[in-house]
């Protein structure tokens, strides 16, 4: 046979090659040739069998790792922040939940760019050079279709690159281009418990009250007093069980349920002032004016007779913004109110930092 084994490969290309395997092989000699091939042959197979089923299997991780409601390509990503620049849509940024801090701040959006985002708070925000590195979950919400009431929501997560104040203006943020954006689904019915320091005001008034005449929808002056009414005295038989972007369960007991009983009847129409603890807000309170349809009524069994309401929103007021003593009622916006939806995720975000989590 051969000699040295560099001899062996080069003994492939002899043009008679063929013929003396094949006559090895039916002498049943060894033929370094014919081993060779097969080795190769089934080495080859056996390379290409688990590169195969390697790929396949990578492919059905990543199907599975990567939920429906992620949206992880960049040109999309881009997109979805342009829509939402030319929208004036809202950010609501915040510290992520493993800073303590537990700080948060509504932003707009000021620029697009390949790698980054431009934030624009509010100057009394304390932005600072402290925040560079920091990491912020935000949200926000989109109609992409200005014709439509639906909304899409997302939440991301991005680092903060730069920090800044321009004195008398507005804090600048830049954080970074999420590498994913995540859909939510409506918030409407993410409800909340709020304490009884939250709520600063609450008055009801019957549907008549505010649409028969001499009384205007558009025009709480002409109202009069409302017949339900939180106040020092009646504090204690009100409360506000929870609250979400849809609806609300309101708690009343005493004199206040006397007053309200006939009031809150399930399928009556009832309107609401109702004014919360919100440190973003003009006073640190913000003032919802709500349209109301009483779904529930629930049977008088606590310990203290109290009886609970359950309302759902079917209707808000907004100042004029021609004459802002008046009010121009739209209806619920992607299933809720969206000042009250932004309100109750701000207070369950709040609640959830402050349990550590």
């Amino acid at each position: 046979m051969y000699d040295s084994p560099w001899i062996v490969p080069s003994a492939l290309f002899d043009p008679g090659w063929v013929d003396r395997m094949r006559d090895s092989i039916a002498v049943s000699e060894f033929s370094p040739e014919a081993a060779i091939i097969t080795v190769v042959f089934f080495g080859g197979f056996a390379v290409f069998v688990a590169v195969s089923l390697l790929v396949k299997t990578r492919a059905r991780e990543e199907v599975r790792l990567t939920p429906l409601t992620w949206i992880t390509e960049p040109d999309k990503i881009r997109d979805i922040f342009h829509n939402a620049l030319r929208r004036r849509s809202k950010i609501r940024l915040s510290f992520s939940r493993d800073d303590a801090s537990g700080v948060f701040a509504d932003a707009a959006l000021a620029e697009v760019y390949s790698d980054s985002l431009i934030l624009e708070l509010s100057a009394d925000i304390r932005a600072n050079s402290g925040w560079t590195g920091k990491r912020v979950e935000c949200d926000f919400r989109l109609r992409p279709d200005p014709a439509t009431e639906q909304w899409h929501f997302y939440t991301f997560v991005a680092e903060i690159k730069n920090a800044r104040v321009i004195p008398g203006q507005f804090a600048q943020v830049t954080v970074s281009l999420p590498g994913r954006l995540e859909m939510e689904q409506k918030r409407a019915y993410l409800r909340v418990e709020p304490g009884r320091a939250d709520v600063r005001e609450l008055d009801i008034w019957s549907e008549p009250r505010v649409r028969d005449e001499p009384h205007r929808m558009d025009d709480p002056q002409t109202w009069g007093h409302a017949e339900v009414t939180l106040t020092e005295t009646t504090a204690p038989d009100i409360s506000l069980d929870n609250v979400s972007g849809g609806g609300m369960r309101l708690s009343l007991r005493g004199d206040a349920l006397r007053a309200g009983l006939i009031l809150l009847t399930p399928g009556r129409r009832v309107y609401l002032f109702l004014r919360l603890a919100d440190r973003l807000g003009p006073g640190g309170t913000t003032l919802f004016r709500l349209a109301c349809q009483v779904q529930n009524a629930y049977s008088a069994n606590a310990p203290d007779g109290s009886r609970a309401f359950g309302l759902r929103f079917v209707g808000f007021g907004e100042p004029d913004p021609d004459n802002p003593a008046r009010l121009q009622w739209k209806a619920p916006q992607g299933g809720g109110v969206p000042a009250m939806d932004d309100w109750a995720y701000a207070k369950h975000l709040d609640v959830y930092r402050s349990r550590g989590k």
